[in-house]
């Protein structure tokens, strides 16, 4: 309970008297909020009988509210607290890290996959255009250019978008044009903004068509954002004459082109603004710190504790000497190994302290699995730790990927997609990518755009086995070599292929090809010709 100002003046005077008004106050809110029996019993024959149904719906005021009031009014407040967690807490550092090295790890690739039929292309004519357009893309990507603060790439990017949705529950992306220069003919830039950039003009409050800075259509589409001119949080002056000054920044230009992209896991309907990753478990995170904290401590002050002996004279510490303990003013402090003397006839008595404290393993671990479960997150890949089987410890992942799968189609649907796409239209429209028709027909634009965003492999915990279940898959006509690759070791087939083919031909022509198996068939590097009548005689 907080003291307010007369506790505090009382207590400067009299701290005993303090501490028994604070301790009545106490007693008095803890009566007070006792059930009514009146309002039990007739709230437990509303809910057909018992007691504990009744005192639950007593305590538990829950309103149907919208979307919006569900979330804006302490989405503020989850942000501040989820980002110190991501800053200060183990548990809340490891769930955001692991996301963002599954999800994204080291980036999302483009792998285009144009629509042979809408386009009337052979395979042939597909391939040859879908390695210029990547060649082409990663001049853009690749390049610290692409960042409009020039300091990370498009796949760093995509991992700075995921965490900062995580931590915050949005994010958002500007797509300014920037300046061409020898080097970079693309003028497409990425800005990131941090989810307070965005807010209602001048703090005000939300209305019909405006929410948390999101300016709705009828319809509930949003059509803009009111970006701040500087972060709200910033600890320097504001620019001009309010902090929560800004601009409205239209979803889309009048040509269509894409200029902002909001960032965030839609929940529910009419739901404007995301939710922090971290927001079920905040609280629980925070009491979980705090015992660990305070267990820590105890450990610490058990390291430190000092033992007591007794002495014939009493002069090694006269400190508990009553009034020449007040004269000397001489202390008696803990530390590591001390020993102090008392004075005849005074006996110390040792404490068990219990620490560290056997039951405090067993407990974390309980609460960090129902941490996981609210996370996605199986208990083996939060804490980084595998002691189970092997086909437990393959599960965990199994399901861990199921989350991580979704997460990672989110990130290229929400980020990777629409900026290839307003890529693309640059792409073509300064001639250096050939796509006829892009601008005058929409499923011809549709048809170039296609891509796929895949990533790291999820890794093998039994190489042996998986590959060789990936080599029967394709054998059977059930796989592409293309996709066996991406999610086998996470790199593109059709980028190794002139590799592999260049090793194989070295290999052939020095004569160290691999020895064939026992029992196998030797390749011919020819089909053999008929026999003849002559042969044959």
């Amino acid at each position: 309970m907080r003291t307010n100002p007369i506790d505090r003046a009382i207590a400067a005077v009299a701290p005993a008297w303090a501490v028994k008004r604070v301790q009545a106050r106490v007693q008095l809110a803890a009566v007070s909020a006792l059930p009514d029996p009146t309002a039990m019993q007739a709230s437990d024959q509303s809910a057909g009988g018992g007691n504990a149904p009744g005192i639950f719906r007593r305590f538990w005021h829950s309103v149907a509210r919208d979307a919006r009031s569900d979330t804006l009014r302490k989405l503020p407040s989850q942000r501040a607290e989820s980002r110190e967690l991501a800053r200060t807490s183990p548990i809340a550092v490891g769930a955001i890290n692991t996301n963002v090295d599954r999800v994204v790890g080291t980036g999302l690739a483009l792998s285009c996959q144009p629509a042979l039929q809408a386009l009337g292309w052979t395979p042939e004519q597909a391939i040859e255009w879908k390695a210029l357009v990547q060649r082409e893309f990663s001049l853009w990507a690749d390049s610290t250019d692409c960042d409009i603060e020039q300091q990370l790439n498009f796949y760093q990017l995509q991992a700075l978008v995921l965490r900062s949705t995580l931590e915050s529950g949005d994010c958002f992306t500007l797509l300014p044009d920037g300046d061409r220069s020898a080097t970079q003919p693309y003028a497409l830039r990425l800005q990131v903004l941090e989810a307070d950039r965005v807010g209602n003009p001048l703090g005000q409050l939300d209305t019909a068509t405006i929410a948390g800075g999101v300016k709705l259509a009828p319809s509930g589409a949003p059509v803009a954002y009111h970006v701040y001119d500087q972060h709200p949080g910033s600890y320097l002056p504001p620019s001009g004459s309010s902090i929560l000054a800004g601009q409205w920044v239209d979803r889309l230009g009048r040509s269509g082109r894409r200029r902002l992209l909001h960032h965030f896991r839609k929940l529910r309907p009419g739901m404007p603004r995301g939710l922090p990753y971290l927001a079920p478990i905040i609280d629980c995170i925070k009491q979980i710190s705090r015992y660990t904290e305070a267990e820590i401590m105890a450990a610490v002050i058990t390291a430190y504790l000092t033992v007591f002996i007794e002495t014939p004279t009493g002069n090694a510490a006269p400190v508990f000497d009553g009034q020449a303990a007040v004269e000397q003013q001489q202390e008696v402090g803990l530390g590591m190994g001390s020993v102090v003397g008392l004075a005849p006839g005074e006996k110390a008595n040792m404490v068990n302290p219990a620490r560290p404290n056997p039951n405090f393993g067993p407990f974390i671990d309980a609460v960090i699995k129902q941490m996981g479960i609210a996370l996605g997150l199986p208990y083996e890949l939060l804490v980084k730790q595998f002691n189970a089987s092997y086909s437990a410890s393959k599960a965990a992942l199994l399901d861990a990927w199921v989350y991580f799968r979704g997460v990672r189609y989110w990130l290229s649907q929400s980020f990777c997609q629409p900026v290839f796409e307003t890529w693309m239209a640059e792409a073509v429209a300064i001639g250096r990518v050939p796509a006829l028709g892009f601008f005058s027909d929409p499923i011809l634009r549709w048809a170039y755009t296609r891509a796929a965003w895949p990533g790291d492999s999820m890794g093998s915990i039994n190489p042996k086995d998986e590959v060789a279940a990936y080599v029967a898959a394709i054998e059977g006509r059930l796989l592409t070599r293309e996709r066996a690759e991406w999610e086998l070791f996470g790199s593109d087939w059709n980028d190794t292929y002139t590799q592999k083919l260049m090793e194989h031909e070295r290999l052939k022509k020095d004569g160290m090809q691999p020895t064939p198996k026992a029992g196998a068939a030797a390749p011919a590097d020819k089909p053999a010709e008929p026999a003849t009548t002559e042969d044959a005689a």
